[in-house]
């Protein structure tokens, strides 16, 4: 990340967002007035939803209906990220008046990956694997109970990226007791997916996989860091401080009063 960059704000967080959006491919994407109009059938916000990158020319009100028809074109629900540094003003009271919910809160977290270059000691019987990508992201998906279709669409989507990535898994007689993934942007490494199953928690398992994944980016050249959790799971955001990530930035999502509480029911069963 250059030091403008760095010391500018609004620069840092159009800079991280094209990050997030550049590693979670989409199946459909669209460009529209500096906004970017993504779907892809599936459960990630970031491929699946509207993200103001560049300033309007357009009114408001006349984007968000465009949006809305796009969406309805692509047969699936309408989400909008919002944040207070790249969305245009006025919107989130827009969507508020036009009925959309708040929903997702999400910090953005951030380190020098370069801290990661010593690893953790494995716990006795646990040991790290490297997974091709479609076989973990089935185990991840089984594991958290989600459709076959649309753990299918989840792997269509995934195939898109083809820029480096490393998928690593903890295994112990017990199976899966954690998974996840980091992808390299330049120099730059996202980590993505981290998931626990529900009887593991509370074993460090997600730091130690979090070392591992940022350190394989620091192997490969990656001078930053970036991941993304939910602003409820404390927990998960402790672990990462005390790996040496702060948060840089928060944004939320705008969904409508259904999506909303169908999206609760998915943040109460997963670990973010």
């Amino acid at each position: 990340m250059s030091q403008a960059t760095a010391s500018d704000p609004t620069r840092l967080i159009r800079h991280l967002e094209e990050l997030t959006l550049n590693t979670a491919p989409a199946i459909h994407q669209h460009f529209y007035d500096g906004w970017v109009l993504r779907a892809s059938g599936t459960e990630t916000h970031r491929s699946n939803s509207v993200t103001a990158l560049h300033e309007s020319t357009l009114p408001l009100d006349e984007k968000v209906a465009y949006s809305e028809s796009w969406y309805r074109l692509h047969q699936q629900p309408i989400i909008f990220r919002v944040n207070d540094a790249l969305s245009p003003l006025g919107l989130d009271d827009l969507l508020q008046a036009r009925g959309y919910s708040k929903a997702a809160e999400t910090v953005v977290m951030t380190a020098d990956s370069r801290l990661f270059s010593a690893l953790a000691d494995l716990p006795l019987g646990v040991k790290l694997v490297e997974r091709d990508l479609a076989e973990s992201l089935a185990d991840l998906h089984h594991m958290k109970g989600t459709a076959p279709q649309v753990m299918a669409q989840e792997i269509k989507r995934q195939a898109l990226w083809r820029g480096p990535q490393t998928v690593l898994n903890l295994r112990s007689i017990n199976g899966v007791v954690c998974s996840g993934m980091a992808r390299l942007d330049g120099g730059h490494v996202g980590v993505f997916d981290i998931y626990t199953p529900e009887n593991q928690r509370g074993k460090g398992y997600a730091s130690i996989l979090v070392q591992y994944l940022l350190a394989w980016g620091a192997r490969h050249g990656a001078r930053t860091a970036f991941l993304q959790v939910l602003v409820t799971n404390e927990p998960a955001i402790a672990v990462y401080k005390r790996l040496g990530l702060a948060p840089s930035y928060r944004y939320w999502s705008r969904l409508k009063r259904a999506c909303v509480d169908e999206e609760r029911a998915k943040i109460n069963h997963d670990e973010c």
